[in-house]
């Protein structure tokens, strides 16, 4: 589809509307969280300051701190407790997980796309993104769990900002499939990689989540810094997808390239395949408990 304006400006266009959006009512908490996990001298009562200003966030969090998941014996009744039952990392991510459901409420369902399973697909990728860090490197994989949660967030503001030329691309993709990134390059000029990433860009996410959620896609287009981070941003899109947790009608990329990032990073299928094999069953635990709601 020919818009008639060059991709950049209407991509311009296209954030400078997202700013008036709800979208834009995420951003302050999305941004503030971000900074904490990027910053290892960020202490609890940080974290506890972004919550106390933000009224229903809090709230949420008591009722997940309270929920049967987390199998607490007594009532949480405020913030600090929470903190101490559910630790300081469980705690960013609930943080990060609550503020940004608040994006995936309502909308239709159309050719097997809805915001439940775009939601689905987001949080499968994060706990695998974070599970292959912790256990396969050694690492927390807070970013990691960020950078998955949000990689598809250029696919809600494509969805609800160019509402109707975006579900007329889901259809003509459920007829005549493609890749997700050509056809909305034909269709917009620009893909959700880069949507997310100038987003990103505009509301000062650290660079590593810039790049993982930009070149998710493409990770070949990312620094060498942050490649094999962005690879394995990759592999846990891949392989939710691979697994049903997706939300378009699409064919995955050759998985000779799939395979090939499997090697980049060192990992080992047997192990890998364990990986998958948790992240599914944490996952079913969510649904079963009806915690996946948006």
């Amino acid at each position: 589809m020919d818009t008639g304006k060059s991709p950049e400006l209407s991509l311009a266009d296209l954030l400078e509307r997202v700013e008036t959006s709800a979208i834009a009512s995420i951003k302050g908490t999305v941004s503030g969280i971000l900074s904490i996990i990027s910053d290892p001298a960020a202490s609890s009562s940080d974290l506890i300051q972004l919550i106390e200003v933000d009224p229903p966030l809090a709230a949420k969090i008591l009722r997940v701190a309270n929920s049967s998941y987390y199998a607490t014996s007594r009532t949480i009744s405020d913030i600090h407790q929470a903190l101490i039952w559910v630790g300081f990392d469980t705690l960013k991510e609930i943080i990060l997980t609550q503020k940004m459901s608040e994006l995936f409420h309502d909308g239709m369902s159309v050719c097997g796309y809805s915001h439940l399973h775009l939601w689905r697909h987001s949080l499968a990728v994060a706990l695998l993104a974070k599970t292959i860090y912790r256990r396969e490197f050694g690492e927390k994989g807070n970013n990691a769990y960020a950078a998955g949660l949000m990689h598809d967030i250029g696919v809600i503001v494509e969805d609800q900002l160019l509402h109707r030329e975006f579900i007329s691309m889901v259809q003509a993709m459920e007829k005549s499939p493609q890749a997700l990134t050509e056809a909305e390059l034909s269709l917009f000029g620009y893909d959700h990689g880069r949507v997310g990433r100038a987003l990103a860009e505009k509301w000062n996410f650290p660079a590593e989540l810039i790049e993982g959620i930009g070149f998710h896609h493409n990770p070949e287009g990312a620094s060498e810094k942050h490649c094999l981070f962005t690879k394995t941003i990759f592999i846990a899109d891949y392989l939710m997808f691979e697994q049903g947790y997706g939300y378009v009608r699409m064919p995955l990329p050759d998985r000779e390239i799939l395979q090939q990032y499997v090697r980049d990073l060192g990992l080992q299928w047997y192990a890998l395949r364990l990986i998958v094999e948790l992240v599914r069953e944490e996952l079913g635990q969510i649904e079963q408990k009806g915690y996946l709601a948006v």
